[in-house]
C-alpha cells in the first residue's frame, strides 16, 4: 500500500547541476553533481524524536560498517542551531 504507518524513511538520489561563470575570462560552465537525500518521519510529539534520532543514527553507523567503510574514515558531527533548516530539530 502507498500510506506507510509512522516511523518510516524515504530516500531518493538525482543530478543537481551548477551554472559558473566566470566574469574576468567569460568562461560559462554548468556542473554536474550527485546527491542523495533522505528523509524520515516520526510521530509529532516533542518527546519522541531524540530516541528516534539516536536510533537512526546507530542504525546507519552499523550499515555503513557492514558494506565495509572503514570506521576511521565515519565521524558522528553535531550541527549548531544557526547551520539547521527551519524545520529542523537536530
Amino acid at each position: 500500500t502507498a500510506r506507510m504507518k509512522i516511523p518510516f524513511g524515504i530516500a531518493q538520489i538525482g543530478k543537481a547541476f551548477r551554472n559558473e561563470i566566470t566574469p574576468r575570462n567569460f568562461i560559462f560552465r554548468s556542473r554536474e553533481f550527485e546527491q542523495m537525500e533522505i528523509e524520515y518521519f516520526i510521530e509529532p510529539q516533542d518527546d519522541v524524536w531524540p530516541k528516534h534520532l539516536e536510533e537512526w543514527i546507530e542504525r546507519s553507523w552499523q550499515w555503513l560498517l557492514s558494506v565495509g567503510i572503514n570506521e576511521s574514515f565515519l565521524s558522528k558531527s553535531v550541527h549548531s542551531d544557526n547551520k539547521l533548516a527551519h524545520y529542523a530539530r537536530a
